[in-house]
């Protein structure tokens, strides 16, 4: 048996119905992965980079889970399109369901198509809030500084103000 990582993801979503598209992942992403399953409270925040677009619903959730990371990259692409995401090629664009792999253990991976830990983790206070609210300590594995030193060090032009919204309950 393979051993078991603990996992983050970030969901977000800025087109309507926002709630429920996260609500919904939060339920697919529990009933593939219900060991140590916990998910931060949801925040309102601007789009990164004052994009202009909707504003964002954020939150993370953490697991364990003995997949690859290769294989949880393939759930969260299928979930994503199961919940409306088209991919056009274009970054930032408005989307209904947005999954990211942020944290996997704390393998470091560098492949095309994956990048662990998130390849702008130390800028993502939406990404970090919600983190923290589910680990306080968690360490970014390839700078190894704590993700509330990361927090406190994002420029203000990279900040997306988290709001908390809800705690959801699923």
């Amino acid at each position: 048996m393979a051993a078991k990582h603990q996992i983050f993801l970030a969901i977000g979503s800025n087109i309507v119905p926002r709630k429920h598209s996260i609500l919904k992942a939060l339920v697919a992403i529990k009933q593939s992965f219900p060991d140590h399953f916990d998910v931060s409270s949801v925040y309102l925040t601007d789009p990164f980079l004052q994009i202009a677009q909707p504003a964002y619903y954020n939150c993370c959730v953490g697991f364990s889970a003995d997949c690859s990371p290769q294989d949880l990259l393939a759930f969260c692409g299928t979930l994503e399109t199961s919940l409306g995401r088209k991919r056009n090629g274009q970054k930032w664009q408005s989307r209904p369901i947005d999954i990211d792999i942020v944290l996997f253990g704390s393998l470091i991976i560098n492949q095309p198509d994956l990048t662990v830990p998130h390849y702008d983790l130390d800028n993502r206070d939406f990404f970090i809030k919600p983190l923290l609210e589910l680990k306080s300590d968690l360490v970014h594995p390839t700078s190894n500084k704590g993700l509330q030193q990361l927090l406190d060090q994002i420029p203000l032009e990279k900040k997306t103000h988290p709001q908390r919204l809800f705690k959801p309950t699923i």
